[in-house]
């Protein structure tokens, strides 16, 4: 009787949104390790960690952030691929309970199993300008990119420096929902322009 009353009392507290999960938190800009963790308390019963990789004009950038999950990323890879040397991969992991992500450490091992979907969009990227960008070709999506991304706009990174940019490539489905601000080693601070549209098969 009393674990049926239990049961029925966990059941009250998920349908109305009231179980809390403790998760570990941090957020290392430029690093691949958390060098401090806290505790956060989390709506819900999951915890994430985000393992950033970003390459921007031959220069690497990496950041790990633990915090709540969100169930729509759990165990997913958000990425944007171009054939001018900008990409980004963010890989999500995902646990269940209290503390479920203080072992999960930065991997992007999700990612690094991307394979060709056979849809491709057109690619371009400028680092210096948001000028809407020609594209040099075609560039092959991977994964769950089926959309094309055309984007311009200004973005720091770890290294505090302000750099306008635009791109054009792949990107994961729902990107465009997302934006720039699941790039957790990023912060967009002036948009000019994010449109995504269907990715183009490959014939």
């Amino acid at each position: 009787m009393n674990k049926i009353f239990i049961l029925l009392i966990l059941s009250c507290l998920v349908i109305t949104g009231q179980l809390i999960s403790s998760c570990n938190r941090c957020w290392n800009i430029g690093s691949t390790k958390c060098c401090d963790e806290d505790e956060l308390q989390c709506d819900g019963s999951g915890c994430m960690t985000s393992s950033e990789h970003c390459q921007i004009s031959n220069v690497d950038y990496h950041t790990i952030q633990k915090g709540c999950s969100y169930p729509e990323l759990c165990d997913q890879c958000f990425s944007v691929t171009t054939n001018d040397n900008f990409l980004v991969r963010v890989s999500n992991k995902c646990g269940e309970g209290d503390d479920s992500n203080a072992e999960l450490n930065y991997d992007t091992n999700i990612c690094d199993k991307l394979q060709p979907n056979k849809y491709h969009c057109p690619s371009c990227f400028i680092d210096g300008s948001t000028d809407v960008c020609m594209s040099t070709g075609f560039v092959d999506c991977l994964g769950f990119e089926t959309e094309c991304l055309d984007f311009s706009g200004r973005f720091i990174f770890y290294d505090g420096i302000a750099r306008d940019m635009a791109v054009k490539g792949c990107i994961t489905k729902g990107g465009c929902a997302y934006g720039f601000t699941a790039i957790p080693g990023g912060k967009e601070v002036d948009r000019k322009r994010l449109v995504c549209t269907p990715a183009i098969p490959k014939v």
